[in-house]
């Protein structure tokens, strides 16, 4: 088997170290018609909106096709608002076999606050806090998710630009009848859609290396995502993969940013 280029797997790993009904709205007269999966991406962003909270469940593996593996399990809760993304969570990364690094984060529009068990911190601190001016390898971890990098990102691939629907099947999660839609997606097609230039970069190099990307959703009678994933393969074996596991759409959840008192900005983190 060929190795898998190191540089595409999710450079999260460096942190380690560190009210329309299903069918959708119909086409305006004259318009082409909408495809199946446009009207199914249509309708999961519309009950995100809708529902807003969740809690989640994730688990993440990246290899580079040989002997280096990294493997991640995330749980959290999630808040869709119009200002952006919020979530709180905690991540355990463990690499090649050896005992998982836990990294707690808080996510809010403006920036993350960000704890990684065990690291030095200035006397009385206990986060440091990213922005968008210095958030590079924050958001490699986060890109873990899928493109977007944030909670849920697996969904991305849910792009009627890029993708096409290869099975529809009809199943249960934890006892809710869903509908599962298997998808596999053009990787060139995706570097031309997405507006991240290192996510652009990725996916063209996807496509150089020959790794073909399939992606899964399981949704509820209401069109509410319950589980995505996505998986990279390179020679018929997966090297990247994220399953993301939703549940309590629309119910409390627990988003606290922390004491002001104890976060320190990224730039004065010990080096």
């Amino acid at each position: 088997m060929r190795r898998f280029p190191f540089v595409l797997i999710p450079l999260a790993l460096a942190l380690v170290a560190c009210s329309s009904g299903p069918g959708g709205d119909p086409a305006p007269s004259g318009a082409p018609p909408r495809s199946d999966l446009a009207v199914l991406a249509e309708r999961i962003e519309q009950r995100r909106a809708e529902l807003s909270t969740a809690t989640f469940h994730t688990e993440g593996f990246a290899s580079d096709g040989q002997a280096t593996e990294v493997r991640n399990v995330v749980d959290g809760s999630v808040r869709h608002s119009p200002g952006g993304v919020s979530a709180s969570m905690v991540m355990d990364v463990a690499t090649g076999g050896r005992p998982a690094n836990r990294t707690s984060l808080v996510v809010v529009p403006a920036g993350t606050y960000v704890q990684v068990a065990g690291a030095p911190m200035p006397e009385g601190k206990k986060w440091g806090y990213y922005t968008a001016e210095n958030s590079g390898s924050l958001d490699a971890l986060m890109r873990g998710f899928g493109p977007s990098a944030t909670v849920g990102a697996e969904l991305d691939y849910v792009e009627p630009r890029a993708a096409l629907v290869v099975g529809t099947a009809s199943e249960e999660l934890d006892g809710v009848p869903v509908t599962r839609h298997d998808l596999v997606v053009d990787p060139l097609t995706m570097a031309k859609v997405v507006e991240d230039r290192d996510i652009q970069l990725q996916h063209t190099q996807l496509a150089e290396y020959g790794v073909a990307i399939a992606a899964s959703v399981w949704v509820d009678g209401t069109g509410a995502p319950l589980k995505a994933e996505y998986r990279f393969e390179l020679d018929g074996e997966v090297v990247k993969r994220s399953t993301t596991r939703f549940r309590d759409w629309g119910g409390p959840v627990d988003i606290a940013v922390p004491d002001q008192a104890e976060v320190v900005p990224a730039d004065r983190l010990p080096g």
